[in-house]
């Protein structure tokens, strides 16, 4: 078989493939939306990698057509935006990146879908952000517990870390699989660094930081309900970034020290969606921000 005949035959079969996923999305009412995060991006990944991000847009834009034939509207939408996560992942393969900076794609792109399903265009696909937090209060409320607490900003940070979770969690699905995937193939990924190696540019730091200011502003401003919910996205999106910043600084610190208890110390605390997180926050803005890593680590840079 030759080269160009077999690019087909396995285009073909990616689109046939997900085909039987879109039906069975559509005879059992929306049950498959769940494994689509995770499964469309996978053919497409591999046959980026094996035949290049160009050859891989024509069974794209087949199986979001037929998406569209055989399944609903909202499995198209998905089936776009995480077969658009997989043309990116596998270019990056063809392009030899980082294991850590294609999970940073993966990531990426899981977020924009948490954003445009959850936040932009929620009431399509069946998210009620508002609602799910009224409700939460009120039983939260209820609860002597929580009495002479500040209840709505601990419900509305636990639902949005619940769902930037869930981003993360579908993020490293879709990597873990690929990379089993490609080894399958045979491949080849090129390792991440070490995590120690992981900041932040400076300007990146400066982004965050005035980011943390859009939804304080959106309330202070007494902007409309739509504003405030993006601006709580970005607050979100923020503080899992700088979570990430912090936590590994604290890796340093104790592979320097030697103190276990420092991660766990870390683990508890994002456990907590109170006080604690902005402990996180102004760890990880000084970490990039500052040159508080080579100074207190004798670590002059990990850029």
């Amino acid at each position: 078989m030759n080269k160009e005949t077999r690019k087909i035959t396995q285009g073909a079969m990616i689109v046939a493939l997900l085909g039987v996923l879109f039906l069975m999305d559509r005879q059992t009412a929306g049950i498959f939306n769940y494994v689509v995060a995770w499964i469309v991006p996978l053919p497409l990944v591999l046959y980026v990698a094996m035949h290049g991000f160009k050859s891989a847009l024509i069974p794209y834009v087949s199986s979001i057509f037929l998406a569209f034939i055989v399944g609903t509207p909202i499995m198209a939408i998905l089936a776009a935006i995480y077969g658009a996560i997989g043309l990116i992942y596998g270019f990056g393969v063809q392009k030899q990146w980082e294991s850590n900076k294609l999970y940073l794609t993966a990531f990426v792109g899981t977020s924009v879908v948490f954003f445009v399903t959850v936040v932009l265009f929620a009431a399509f696909f069946g998210y009620d952000i508002q609602a799910e937090i009224k409700m939460m209060i009120e039983t939260m409320d209820s609860l002597a517990l929580m009495q002479g607490r500040n209840v709505r900003q601990i419900v509305t940070a636990t639902v949005m870390i619940s769902y930037l979770t869930s981003a993360v969690l579908e993020a490293f699905l879709i990597h873990t699989f690929s990379k089993i995937l490609l080894m399958r193939f045979k491949i080849r990924v090129i390792r991440s660094k070490p995590i120690e190696s992981v900041r932040f540019p400076k300007w990146v730091g400066i982004l965050l930081f005035l980011g943390l200011f859009v939804y304080p502003f959106a309330i202070a401003l007494e902007l409309n309900e739509t504003y405030r919910i993006i601006g709580l996205a970005v607050y979100g999106w923020i503080v899992i970034l700088l979570g990430y910043e912090a936590f590994v600084f604290v890796i340093i610190m104790q592979r320097r020290f030697k103190k276990k208890i420092l991660i766990w110390i870390v683990l508890a605390t994002l456990l907590l969606p109170t006080f604690m997180i902005d402990i996180l926050i102004v760890v990880g803005l000084l970490d990039i921000l500052s040159d508080l890593r080579s100074r207190l680590l004798g670590v002059k840079d990990h850029a």
